[in-house]
């Protein structure tokens, strides 16, 4: 079944046109999800026309043009064994999978996948400030940069420090001053998506428009903070037994399993990576934290996205 779905796809037009219908049913139900409004303002604002930066609206207004031929060439340019991952988790034996593999697929013809031209993001200069007026409550700020990408040898000493900055619950420190000290938020956490392409440095809040520049000045604060002061050994012991006391939880099942092999493929981590997963943690020390929050965030080239009641907010910035 596997095989005939990938090898001789229907792209039936009836399926294509309901597909269609539900998905800007669904971008239209978003469009009032205030969360959403903001992430895609400030993915757009660090993006630009990236691909990256698509928005839901981008989606809506090509959608209605989609055609099936459309779908037909890109299915068979991008479509083939050469370009093609399989994560086979169970009770199988390798030779088995491989005699099923090889038969059911054996007409599979590969496909030449050139290197496709995307646009860069733009480069920022400054801290850049976006303002959406909508009359709600509060206000969402969402506030960062570009990021890494999951192949940067980096990426280990950014996921530590990120996690004690903002990544951590309850546990980092935008949490711990801005919720626990300050009262300021429910929530405020910060996140590296590192994908195929560099992603973004984003931190995240919701909070009272009359707080809102006292939010932004203790998430600013704390970003220069981790730039300038080696983090405290607890600091990083709690991260490091998190994020390796946690890491067997992503293999708990099968599906997770496959999952795992895929994503190791994709990103070209080693087939040994669950095995060296403990030991790339925990090489990681005070000053490799230091020296990747000096390379990585940069509080001077924020973007910084504000949705909320503008008149109530009274942006500083």
């Amino acid at each position: 079944l596997l095989a005939d779905v990938l090898m001789h796809p229907a792209f039936d037009q009836k399926e294509i046109d309901r597909k269609v219908k539900e998905t800007l049913a669904a971008i239209q139900q978003q469009k009032e999800d205030p969360a959403v409004i903001a992430g895609e303002a400030f993915s757009k604002a660090v993006f630009g026309d990236h691909p990256y930066g698509k928005t839901s609206d981008d989606v809506a207004a090509f959608l209605p043009k989609l055609a099936r031929q459309d779908i037909l060439d890109f299915y068979t340019h991008r479509y083939g064994p050469n370009v093609t991952i399989i994560a086979v988790v169970g009770d199988v034996t390798e030779k088995e999978v491989l005699s099923l593999l090889e038969e059911q697929f054996k007409g599979w013809k590969p496909v030449e996948v050139g290197t496709p031209t995307r646009q860069a993001p733009p480069a920022i200069g400054a801290v850049t400030v976006k303002k959406l007026d909508k009359n709600i409550t509060q206000a969402n700020i969402a506030m960062g940069h570009l990021g890494i990408s999951r192949e940067n040898p980096d990426y280990y000493a950014v996921m530590i420090m990120n996690y004690i900055l903002g990544g951590g619950g309850f546990s980092s420190r935008l949490m711990d001053n801005i919720r626990d000290n300050r009262g300021l938020a429910y929530d405020v956490h910060s996140s590296f998506s590192a994908q195929k392409d560099p992603g973004s440095f984003r931190a995240w809040m919701q909070t009272k428009s009359e707080s809102a520049n006292e939010s932004i000045d203790e998430i600013f604060k704390e970003v220069k903070r981790i730039r300038t002061e080696p983090v405290q050994e607890k600091e990083l012991a709690d991260a490091k037994a998190y994020l390796t006391g946690s890491f067997p939880l992503r293999m708990d099942t099968y599906a997770k399993i496959a999952g795992m092999l895929t994503a190791i493929e994709i990103y070209n981590l080693g087939l040994d990576y669950p095995r060296k997963y403990q030991g790339l943690i925990n090489a990681v020390t005070r000053e490799d934290i230091l020296r990747v929050a000096k390379k990585y965030l940069d509080p001077d080239r924020m973007v910084i996205v504000v949705l909320g009641n503008q008149e109530k907010i009274k942006l500083k910035y």
